[in-house]
């Protein structure tokens, strides 16, 4: 876990104080931005697990004001994968770049260390089997709710109709 997390007043709730949250937050360190579900607070105390949260305002965000922040794990098993959701950022995906973009150094050196020793082809390939490695790893229920996705998009496309699901 990360020492330390960067918010945007803006990506703060009315009232942010009031329980669980959605935030979009930067790694202070990687500077990976993602949004997750937290509890936030101007008090430590008042977490279990408080992490540093430094929140910017201002015209030129260069105000801070120092809160705390206790990212929720995400656990998704079989009855965690809202397919619609999944369904609709399929469709999006589909629609947009496939390009990823993690602005990160130390990200992009391990990769290419892994590309020149030989262990992939190029920093593309590597990432992608990296992730999906993780990903079929941390989240098996999610990769098979997706994969089950797929193939029936690829039949009703190939039938040029329902699949009656």
């Amino acid at each position: 876990m990360p020492d330390e997390y960067v918010t945007s007043e803006t990506n703060l709730p009315p009232d942010p104080e009031q329980g669980e949250v959605s935030i979009q937050v930067t790694d202070a360190e990687t500077k990976e931005i993602f949004s997750t579900r937290a509890y936030v607070s101007r008090d430590a105390a008042e977490l279990s697990d408080p992490v540093p949260l430094t929140v910017v305002s201002g015209p030129h965000e260069n105000t801070e004001e120092q809160w705390y922040i206790e990212v929720l794990e995400t656990d998704i098993d079989a009855e965690g994968v809202d397919r619609e959701t999944l369904e609709r950022v399929m469709e999006e995906t589909a629609e947009g770049a496939n390009v990823i973009n993690t602005r990160s150094d130390e990200v992009k050196t391990l990769l290419a260390y892994l590309v020149e020793v030989g262990v992939y082809s190029s920093i593309s390939e590597a990432s992608r089997k990296v992730m999906y490695e993780h990903l079929s790893e941390r989240y098996p229920e999610l990769v098979n709710e997706y994969v089950d996705l797929k193939v029936q998009r690829e039949q009703r496309e190939l039938t040029g109709g329902s699949d009656g699901g």
